[in-house]
C-alpha cells in the first residue's frame, strides 16, 4: 500500500505541480483549503502533510496546529513563497516539522518528502511500542499481586498439614510469580532508559558512587571481600542511574564468588576518560557466555543464574552507553573482569548551568 499524502494549496497550478511530482510513488490527496484539508483528513488520515501557508480562510499556520492536535505525530511540510526567518519560526512554533520555499526543486522535494515519511514511521512505531508496553506492564501487575497473595495465604492457612509435595507446587507458583514481576519492571526500566531523553548531567565522584554500592554489596554478602583502590575520578551524570549500572556489574562478581572470595574494584584515570576495573578471582566463564552478557533475550549464566532470561546486564550496558560510555568483558587466567569506560569531559549540551 502506498502511503498517503495530503497536499494543501488554494493555487490549481500549485496543486497540479505537486501532483506531477508526487502521484507516481504515493496515494494523493488534494485539498485546496484549511477547512478542506481537515475534513478530508478526518476522513483518511494521512502519513504526511504538504501545507500552504498562505491561503483564504483558515491559513497554514492553523491548519497546521489543528492538524497535530488530531494527529500527533503526523508530519508536516509547509510550503511558502516566503523565506524569512519570522515566517519559518512560526512554522514550527505550530508542529511544521519542515519548511519549503516556492518555487522549489522537484528532486529536494521528493527527498523531503521521503525522509519525513520515514520519521513518520518510525515515531509512531515508538509510540504504540511504548503505549503497549506500558499497558502490559500496569494490567499485570494486579493479578500477578493477587496470585501471590492469595498463594502465601492458602500455604500458610494449610499450616502444619501441608504436604512436601504441595509445598513443592506452592515454591514453584511464587518464584514463577516474582520472575515475572522482576522481568516485567527490569523492561520497563530497560525501555526507559532506551526511550527517554537526555537529563541533567552533574560531576559525579566515581569513589563516592562505588564505595556506596561496596558497602550495599558487603551487608548483603558479608562472606565475600570486596576491595576499593585507585584514585578518585569525576564524571559527568545521573548518580542514582550510574550508582545503579555499578550495583549490577558489582552484584554479578560478588554472586559468582564462593565464600571467602576477593572482588576488586579499581579506578584510574586514563586522558579523557576514567577506567573502571571490577575483576573476581571465580571461574572463567566460557566464550559464548562472554558474547552474551549483555544481550537482551539472551540466557547467558554468569556463574548464579538458572538459564532464565536476565535483564540486568542490558539495562547495566544501557545506563552505560547513555552517559557516552562502554563496558567489556575480560577474561583472567582465575576470574572475570568488567572493564568500564566513561568520559570525563561533560559535552557543552549536556552542561548543566
Amino acid at each position: 500500500m502506498k502511503p498517503r499524502i495530503l497536499a494543501v494549496d488554494d493555487d490549481p497550478m500549485n496543486r497540479e505541480i505537486i501532483r506531477e511530482i508526487l502521484e507516481d510513488d504515493y496515494a494523493l490527496d488534494l485539498a485546496e483549503s484549511g477547512e478542506d484539508a481537515i475534513r478530508r483528513a478526518r476522513e483518511r488520515k494521512p502519513d504526511l502533510v504538504v501545507l500552504d501557508i498562505m491561503m483564504p480562510g483558515i491559513d497554514g499556520y492553523e491548519t497546521c496546529r489543528r492538524l497535530k492536535v488530531m494527529y500527533p505525530y503526523l508530519k508536516i511540510i509547509l510550503v511558502s513563497a516566503k523565506a524569512m526567518p519570522r515566517e519559518r519560526l512560526e512554522g514550527y512554533e505550530v508542529g511544521a516539522d519542515d519548511y519549503i520555499t516556492k518555487p522549489f526543486e522537484p528532486a529536494e522535494f521528493s527527498a523531503k518528502v521521503a525522509v519525513f515519511l520515514r520519521l513518520g514511521s518510525v515515531e509512531e512505531i515508538g509510540q504504540i511500542k511504548s503505549d503497549l508496553i506500558t499497558m502490559i506492564s500496569h494490567e499485570a501487575r494486579t493479578p500477578l499481586a493477587h496470585i501471590l497473595s492469595s498463594t502465601q495465604l492458602l500455604e500458610y492457612e494449610l499450616g502444619p498439614s501441608c504436604s512436601a509435595e504441595h509445598k513443592e507446587l506452592f515454591g514453584i507458583v511464587l518464584n514463577g510469580v516474582s520472575r515475572i514481576q522482576s522481568i516485567l519492571e527490569k523492561s520497563m526500566t530497560l525501555f526507559r532508559h532506551n526511550s527517554e531523553g537526555e537529563t541533567e548531567r552533574v560531576p559525579i565522584s566515581l569513589r563516592r558512587v562505588l564505595e556506596g554500592e561496596i558497602s550495599r554489596n558487603r551487608l548483603d554478602h558479608p562472606q565475600v571481600r570486596i576491595e576499593f583502590t585507585g584514585e578518585d575520578v569525576e564524571v559527568p551524570g545521573e548518580p542514582s542511574l550510574l550508582a545503579e549500572s555499578f550495583r549490577i556489574l558489582i552484584r554479578e562478581l560478588v554472586e559468582r564468588s564462593a565464600s571467602g572470595g576477593l572482588v576488586n574494584v579499581e579506578v584510574k584515570s586514563s586522558e579523557d576518560a576514567a577506567v573502571v576495573r571490577l575483576r573476581d578471582f571465580g571461574s572463567v566463564p566460557t566464550e559464548e557466555e562472554i558474547r552474551h552478557f549483555f544481550e537482551l533475550f539472551s540466557e547467558a549464566d554468569v556463574g548464579h543464574h538458572t538459564g532464565l532470561m536476565d535483564l540486568d546486564l542490558p539495562i547495566c550496558a544501557s545506563i552505560l552507553r547513555r552517559h557516552g560510555g562502554e563496558v567489556h568483558v575480560l577474561t583472567e587466567r582465575d576470574g572475570l573482569s568488567w572493564e568500564v569506560i566513561l568520559p570525563t569531559e561533560m559535552e557543552e549540551h549536556r552542561r548543566v548551568a
